[in-house]
């Protein structure tokens, strides 16, 4: 097995890689550095774009675009301007719990789930993309 380094970019807390198939794309997510990150497949083409908080996951939306968990609930990122606009804030009374990880199903509905970062609860939610 060979391993390369694809692009060097400094993250805080990277994690969730995405291949979007369509694009030929990576994209992965800079979860304290408030950040979602793209690149091609051959590594030469970077594109970032910064959130307004914290992001815990994202999925790709088949209207293109990305539905996201932040902090402060689900957001609709466009990539075409970079604005993210709120979709819900499901625990805007909790303000020690932050959105977390998330995945969509095989129905296209995207989960995602909160942790209280002084108790380690964690509550689960659904949306369509």
């Amino acid at each position: 097995m060979r391993i390369e380094v694809l692009v060097d970019v400094k993250t805080i807390l990277g994690e969730g890689p995405l291949w979007d198939v369509e694009e030929q794309r990576l994209y992965w997510i800079d979860s304290f550095g408030c950040n979602v990150f793209r690149v091609t497949a051959d590594g030469r083409e970077v594109r970032a774009w910064d959130v307004p908080a914290k992001i815990g996951s994202m999925a790709l939306r088949s209207r293109g675009g990305a539905v996201l968990s932040l902090q402060t609930g689900f957001h609709f990122l466009d990539f075409k301007t970079g604005e993210t606009s709120l979709i819900v804030a499901p625990e805007a009374d909790k303000p020690a719990n932050r959105l977390n990880d998330g995945k969509c199903d095989a129905q296209g509905r995207f989960w995602g789930g909160s942790m209280d970062f002084g108790v380690g609860r964690v509550t689960t939610y659904t949306s369509r993309p």
